[in-house]
């Protein structure tokens, strides 16, 4: 006799008041932006939703290709960014092989809480294909919360966001101005889940839980596919926040 599967464990996490939410994904574009290359040519930002990090990734790059499946946030983008003549704005899904993205020539891919909107191994095999030899990987996402170490951890999640959000409001800093809109999908891999398909698409990755509700992956393509030896060395992150 089958017994039935035990339901998911999910945690409550408290909800901050209003004054004291802020954006999460914004809080690590700094930490994307340290990955770049020096001088980088084209770079891509996978899941752009808003633009907020592509228009920061344009003072970097000579050209930058974001994408988005959400028409809606690839306008308001447009809206919100309407100086960023270095990026080319482009509506569709990131696995639709008629996109028009330039396969292995991006110097650096970003993708911030967008690969767990599509599925798992192809999303991942597809971001590291539009890498160049020697280009960067950056990947913040969320990731479904399995393992004991896990929920550990959520004992320190909610008071440090009440303290960063106490903080940034103070500092005139809070709320999330540029997520209005923009589609919401839980993740459905776990950490390990995340690592295993790392370590089959994406040898040598760094992958990292962080502490507010993301997770990092970063991995560097080694400089010529057709020499053996190992991946290079990442770029140095001390940080786990």
């Amino acid at each position: 006799m089958r017994l039935p599967r035990p339901p998911e464990l999910r945690l409550r996490i408290p909800q901050l008041p209003a004054s004291l939410l802020w954006d999460h994904n914004a809080h690590y574009h700094r930490w994307l932006l340290r990955q770049l290359p020096a001088a980088p040519d084209q770079v891509l930002d996978a899941g752009c939703g808003a633009g907020q990090l592509t228009a920061s990734l344009a003072q970097r790059a000579r050209r930058v290709d974001a994408v988005d499946a959400a028409p809606a946030m690839i306008e308001r983008a447009r809206t919100l960014w309407p100086g960023a003549a270095a990026v080319r704005w482009i509506g569709g899904d990131l696995l639709d092989p008629d996109l028009p993205l330039a396969a292995g020539g991006y110097d650096a891919v970003t993708a911030v809480s967008s690969l767990h909107h599509l599925p798992l191994r192809p999303g991942l095999r597809r971001l590291a294909s539009l890498v160049r030899p020697g280009g960067v990987l950056a990947v913040v996402g969320l990731y479904r919360l399995a393992t004991p170490a896990d929920f550990a951890f959520e004992a320190v999640r909610p008071p440090a966001n009440a303290v960063a959000g106490a903080v940034l409001a103070l500092r005139g800093r809070a709320g999330k101005p540029h997520e209005t809109g923009m589609p919401v999908r839980d993740a459905a891999d776990s950490l390990p889940d995340i690592r295993a398909a790392a370590r089959d698409l994406t040898p040598g990755a760094q992958v990292r839980a962080r502490l507010f509700w993301r997770y990092t992956l970063l991995w560097r393509r080694p400089a010529s596919p057709a020499a053996p030896g190992p991946t290079p060395s990442l770029a140095k992150d001390a940080t786990n926040r």
